[in-house]
């Protein structure tokens, strides 16, 4: 009998966790706020507390789930939670936006604070292996149901320069990258590692915290003169984001809304590496372009234009032909055959 008993309180013990688990999932944009932050889990390891959420139905739910991996700006980690709370990015747990991630009809999310919150910010480099470690935790600890290939990393202000340095730091890891209003310089050697990695940046020109000129459009310019997958990298940039502060820094939001509803008068434009438009409506979103990366997917374009032939005499005239396409029509490149060239 004590047995017996023993073994019911156990039970009870684990009814609610089973209960979170179940009702982790299918929270609706109309439940509002609370609703869905409620969803997710808190944990503290490596360092890091970190708000998780968990799109896993059921224990006996097999599914495949990407994971996004999201790391905050400066102003974003001052008290625990905030990192979510303070953003939208608790709408990427809904049932309307965890069903556009393809195949799997969900995602894993994580959102770390850096120790210290805003007094430390992602820049430390000495937090970049504490973080692979904490993800490697995660992955591990949900490797049923996490897709290894499908691991994807973004970050916003310092989040975003942390971000293309975790990245940069481990080759043939993350899926894709997602880069938005980034706050710091990028180097070239960065760039370089992640020349088969599918970016997409998300700037304002007028961003006066994170200055366009100083960091997004260098980084840019690297990306589409290095990156071997031009097709699968895009920018979008905005030509005023005052909405949610009047510096035009807080593009994460537009990311965190799905790049969805932006308001007309922003001046919202994306384009890829190649420099061709893209519409950006209900079937190609944030979450949709980065759900379809896949580790290794994106094959390398190679080019057999006269820029890359092996006679210096015809690379010469590419040059020279290129410096005048420029003047005349900036913001392209073109090869010494007339053909555009990212």
């Amino acid at each position: 009998m004590k047995k017996l008993i023993s073994l019911i309180l156990c039970l009870l013990m684990l009814l609610p966790i089973v209960c979170i688990n179940v009702s982790a999932v299918g929270v609706s944009l109309s439940q509002g706020k609370d609703a869905l932050v409620a969803q997710w889990h808190k944990g503290n390891e490596h360092g890091f507390d970190y708000r998780f959420y968990s799109p896993v139905k059921s224990a006996d739910d097999t599914t495949k789930y990407p994971i996004v991996i999201l790391l905050h700006g400066k102003y974003s980690g001052s008290h625990e939670g905030e990192q979510l709370t303070d953003t939208d990015f608790f709408k990427w747990s809904s049932s309307e936006f965890q069903s556009r991630f393809s195949d799997a009809g969900g995602a894993f999310i994580l959102m770390p604070r850096t120790p210290g919150g805003d007094i430390n910010t992602w820049d430390n480099s000495s937090y970049h292996s504490s973080l692979k470690s904490l993800i490697d935790t995660i992955v591990a600890r949900y490797s049923s149901n996490i897709d290894k290939s499908r691991i994807y990393l973004g970050g916003w202000s310092m989040g975003a320069a942390g971000a293309i340095s975790v990245a940069a730091n481990h080759k043939n890891f993350f899926a894709a990258l997602m880069v938005m209003a980034p706050f710091d310089s990028v180097s070239q050697s960065q760039v370089n590692s992640l020349k088969n990695t599918p970016i997409w940046l998300v700037t304002c020109t007028q961003d006066v915290t994170a200055s366009y000129i100083t960091f997004a459009e260098p980084f840019w310019t690297k990306v589409k003169d290095t990156t071997s997958v031009p097709s699968y990298c895009r920018i979008t940039t905005f030509k005023k984001y005052d909405y949610y502060d009047a510096g035009h820094h807080y593009v994460h939001y537009a990311v965190a809304n799905d790049m969805q509803n932006q308001p007309s008068d922003c001046g919202m434009s994306t384009k890829t590496a190649k420099g061709s438009g893209v519409a950006v409506n209900g079937s190609s979103t944030m979450i949709t372009w980065l759900s379809s990366q896949r580790l290794g997917q994106a094959k390398e374009e190679v080019c057999h234009c006269d820029c890359h032939a092996s006679s210096l005499w015809t690379k010469f005239i590419w040059a020279i032909t290129n410096f005048f396409n420029m003047i005349f029509s900036p913001g392209k490149k073109y090869c010494a055959c007339g053909a555009a060239h990212w």
